[in-house]
């Protein structure tokens, strides 16, 4: 088991080098997350144990589009935040020098038990803005940092629980463009070669889904075959982004996709974040916002 994430761990670092080396104008995004990209991989391949109670969940309910995150209370008081935060914030702090003093006065407030994470993370999926409001006031942090990092520790966290409960829950329906798992948007869509099937990758837990190809995971909008917007880099036509007119809604989407096993959403998203760029100059918005995908002035 070691050796095998030892391996997965070379394997995402292997990944994000070749992202670099070929989209070098995101080089400086990639750069940035890339120790915290390893962290969380480490995390959710066995360096945190966390628990996940399925029995309750029910099939019939899933099969009607309820999230497991809406019939079963994801997090208990006893998740490893902690452990979470210690392993992030030292990453976050070299990818993101700027945040320095704050990730360190974060660390100090979890060590001193400043506030409790269970105060925000046990009503999830309704995440309350006003603790966290209330948790920078409290630590003199910025709140747009504290969101920040309580993103990068509650993503590995949700990704454990995912990878353990899916096996568990077994084979059922899912046709809305939201994760079954997480309820989370997806950050990236993937089409199979031959197959052309299309497959949906969450940006919080980054469980993966088929989904219909014409569907607007947003707004649930069926567009005819022929109907179905794509605006495409010239000489990357594998490179894309799915347009909604109904909601302005994009999709950031890979085409022609042979294996999609080794495929990591992040790097993807990161790497092609200049069809963000595009589409937001155009006037559209994602389905799902990320740390790195909004072009607003930049956390400093």
């Amino acid at each position: 088991m070691i050796q095998r994430n030892k391996e997965e761990i070379s394997k995402l670092n292997l990944q994000i080098e070749d992202a670099i080396e070929n989209y070098p104008n995101t080089q400086n995004i990639l750069r940035a997350f890339q120790n915290v990209l390893l962290a969380k991989k480490r995390l959710v391949e066995g360096e945190i144990s966390v628990d996940v109670d399925v029995s309750n969940v029910s099939t019939n309910r899933l099969e009607e589009c309820v999230p497991v995150c809406r019939q079963i209370q994801l997090f208990s008081s006893d998740e490893p935040w902690e452990k979470v935060s210690f392993s992030l914030i030292p990453p976050i702090m070299t990818g993101f020098p700027a945040l320095a003093k704050e990730m360190k006065k974060i660390e100090e407030a979890i060590k001193n038990e400043v506030f409790e994470f269970t105060e925000y993370f046990t009503s999830f999926p309704e995440l309350k803005n006003d603790i966290v409001l209330k948790w920078a006031s409290m630590t003199g942090i910025r709140p747009e940092v504290f969101q920040f990092f309580l993103i990068n520790i509650l993503k590995p966290v949700l990704g454990a629980k995912a990878k353990k409960a899916i096996p568990i829950l077994g084979e059922f329906t899912w046709d809305k463009g939201f994760c079954p798992f997480c309820g989370g948007f997806p950050e990236i869509a993937v089409i199979k070669d031959k197959i052309t099937e299309r497959w949906l990758h969450c940006s919080c837990c980054g469980h993966q889904w088929r989904y219909n190809r014409i569907v607007c995971p947003y707004c649930g909008y069926e567009a005819k075959e022929e109907g179905s917007t794509y605006f495409f880099v010239e000489g990357k036509d594998q490179e894309c982004a799915f347009v909604c007119d109904q909601c302005n809604r994009y999709l950031i989407t890979l085409r022609r996709i042979r294996d999609t096993h080794e495929l990591n959403p992040d790097i993807v998203s990161m790497k092609l974040c200049h069809l963000d760029a595009l589409m937001q100059e155009k006037g559209f918005s994602p389905v799902a916002i990320t740390e790195w995908n909004v072009f607003e002035p930049e956390v400093q």
